[in-house]
């Protein structure tokens, strides 16, 4: 519509509130108002007669197709859900829904859908939460959002569970919101007649964005450099008409005073879409296609290894979790699986790590769902222990941190379109290099492969499902990360040399070489408490590398693959319990192949000082050997050898060794000293030698 429309929720001592809200706006703001108040089903309303006595804007209720219009006031029926097609009102009936019919969601989902930056939402008394994800969906199409402050809400339900998800922009009183709204109708981000488009940018110079995205990058630790250009100019376009600002350089001003603007500019370019089981028939797909295909002659015991990058508070890991238990059945106890949910917002993972959902995902979870996967807490639903155990989440910027390895599934879904081309040049790569052979990745439905055809097959084409392609002589695509530009990485964290304390760093340099020398000093790092290396104790490159970029000091890039999760884990560890926590053998990826590495972290703290630092070492697992064995050379060990990292830890008999010596490997002599191979050994009557 070429004009503003307000969705407006509210329930239990909504009159109140939406008596003072109407006495607070102008007669002309040039935006159409829709109302949902919850009302009795079975009794006739009287609420457009009282409200129309409390404004100079006509008040009318309701009817199915109606024309919306500017400065009109809409107010829903009994018994009814009300929702905006095409400018039109359109009436469904209440009864007979499955779910409850949490009517204000409905209306703002549709608002979002039809309207997007063009979209205002405000939630007022009530109780309940009822509208709390249809205004998530409001601001995540880049319209404004407001509820009323819990003092002068008579119920809080409902305008706290939309605060509690972290998508409200204000938080202010009915006759406050109304004033909010009276100056926004001003500003040039709001569509207000036909010549302009809801959420345009403001004119921008490079300089100005660059400042912005180095505020960006110095305190969320995230450079949106190659970002969607016109993504990022529609979000600070909104973050302008929240604070009445005209040009960029006023917000710059504003970012450069104000960490707590800089978070929310933050988030807000996160955008942080998400529901339970988007798209059914891609899930559909992953149960009959996808799935089946990954465990066609799979060892039992094989683990099963899924990556959904960009996953917001969890949802979508979640739903693939669901879809996979349904799938497995019984073989559940048989198959060992890990599901990596990444992202960068903190707050975010915080949730997805808690798997507490608003009761409202009813409308996208069957009730059979809810009841085998869900346990019902006050007004919410939360994942079991069982599924909550296969996910693991954590803190990742898929432009810069390692990636995951050995995976069979990658789901990236509405992520790269949020990239520049330059950025899904890096990141299409990471993907193959991380899935084994046969993996799937599944993207959104407006993203493809781009230029990297070899690197997948298409599975499916409508639905975005691919397979890793076999390449031949198994070219290493990640020598075309070079062609790119690096990612700039976050400032250069401050070594012990530079501490404004240097009486502090000297105690805790003696305290780590203490600790050091008390355990036979084997290759570690010194650590602050955000994970920053502050010093390099002996050869640590088996386990740690530079990623391609500039160098980095942070331990979550610098760890090879296969260390990340255990490492992070056992940190984790020790900052809650405080005492020291040993990994044992961890498989990692090295320069010379995967080997066993034992991992151990100890705190350290320093009288004075509120933060911890942690001292890690990283070993190499020796293997085991018997009494007097020594190495085996030549084709006998290397095939013995073979034989053992296949997994047979089996004694090698006589007969066979005297089998292997008739098909020509090996010759007999006299001597019989004890032979070993891999990390097993024996004794035999006779040596064996090529």
């Amino acid at each position: 519509m070429p004009f503003p429309i307000v969705g407006i929720g509210a329930s239990a001592g909504g009159l109140e509130a939406l008596s003072e809200f109407l006495a607070g706006l102008p007669a002309t703001s040039g935006m159409a108002f829709l109302l949902v108040q919850h009302l009795d089903p079975h009794h006739e309303s009287v609420l457009t007669q009282i409200l129309a006595t409390r404004t100079a804007l006509p008040v009318q209720e309701a009817t199915d197709g109606l024309a919306v219009e500017p400065d009109h006031i809409y107010i829903i029926p009994p018994n009814a859900i009300m929702t905006l097609v095409q400018g039109h009102l359109a009436l469904g009936a209440r009864n007979g829904l499955p779910v409850p019919p949490m009517p204000v969601d409905r209306l703002f989902y549709s608002l979002a859908e039809e309207q997007g930056a063009n979209a205002v939402g405000v939630i007022l008394s009530g109780t309940g939460s009822d509208g709390a994800l249809g205004i998530q969906a409001i601001k995540g199409s880049g319209g404004i959002t407001y509820a009323q402050d819990q003092g002068s809400a008579r119920f809080s339900g409902m305008p706290k569970a939309a605060v509690d998800l972290g998508v409200v922009d204000r938080v202010l009183s009915p006759r406050e919101i109304a004033r909010e709204l009276a100056r926004l109708g001003g500003h040039p981000y709001l569509k207000v007649d036909s010549t302009a488009s809801a959420g345009e940018p403001p004119p921008t110079d490079e300089e100005t964005l660059k400042r912005i995205f180095r505020r960006l990058r110095n305190v969320c630790g995230v450079d949106f450099t190659h970002y969607k250009r016109g993504t990022v100019q529609r979000r600070l376009a909104r973050r302008l008409a929240l604070h009445g600002l005209d040009t960029l350089p006023e917000y710059l001003a504003l970012l450069e005073s104000d960490a707590e603007e800089t978070q929310a500019l933050f988030q807000d370019l996160l955008v942080q879409v998400t529901d339970f089981f988007r798209d059914p028939e891609l899930f559909e797909a992953l149960s009959q296609t996808v799935f089946p295909r990954l465990f066609e002659r799979r060892p039992s015991q094989a683990s099963l290894r899924i990556w959904v990058p960009g996953c917001a508070s969890g949802e979508e890991v979640y739903s693939i979790a669901i879809c996979l238990l349904e799938f497995l059945g019984e073989r559940l106890t048989q198959t060992p699986i890990q599901i990596f949910g990444t992202d960068l917002s903190e707050a975010a993972i915080e949730k997805a790590r808690t798997g507490l959902y608003l009761e409202n995902i009813a409308r996208h979870v069957s009730a059979e769902r809810l009841r085998r996967f869900f346990v019902k807490v006050g007004g919410h639903y939360q994942i079991t222990r069982t599924i909550r155990d296969l996910c693991v989440f954590a803190r990742h910027d898929v432009a810069r941190d390692p990636p995951f390895s050995r995976l069979d599934l990658v789901s990236c879904r509405n992520l790269l379109i949020y990239l520049e081309p330059a950025l899904q040049k890096r990141v299409i790569p990471l993907f193959h290099y991380a899935l084994n052979p046969g993996g799937f990745l599944v993207l959104g439905p407006s993203e493809t492969i781009g230029p990297f055809s070899e690197l997948f097959s298409s599975v499916d084409k409508r639905l975005k499902i691919y397979s890793k392609a076999i390449l031949p002589g198994q070219k290493n695509h990640l020598a075309l990360l070079d062609e790119y530009p690096a990612m700039p990485d976050r400032a250069r964290p401050k070594l012990l040399t530079l501490s404004s304390e240097p009486v502090e760093a000297e105690r805790l340099q003696r305290e780590a070489d203490r600790l050091a020398m008390a355990r036979y000093v084997p290759p570690g790092v010194l650590c602050d408490s955000e994970m920053n290396v502050l010093q390099f104790r002996g050869e640590t490159g088996p386990y740690l590398a530079n990623p391609t970029g500039p160098p980095t000091f942070k331990l979550q890039k610098l760890a090879r693959p296969g260390l990340l999760i255990d490492l992070s884990s056992a940190v984790e560890q020790v900052r809650k319990e405080g005492a020291p926590v040993r990994r044992e053998g961890v498989h990692v990826e090295g320069p010379d192949g995967t080997c066993a590495v034992n991992i151990e972290v100890l705190p350290i703290r320093i009288a004075g000082a509120e933060n911890p630092w942690f001292l890690i070492f990283l070993k190499r697992k020796p293997p085991w050997y018997g009494a007097g064995a020594q190495p085996l050379s030549g084709s006998f060990g290397v095939r013995c050898g073979a034989e053992w990292a296949r997994g047979n830890a089996r004694k090698i008999t006589r007969r066979k060794a005297k089998r292997i010596a008739r098909s020509g490997g090996l010759r007999r002599t006299s001597k019989r000293p004890a032979i070993t191979f891999g990390p097993c050994w024996m004794h035999t009557r006779r040596r064996w030698k090529n």
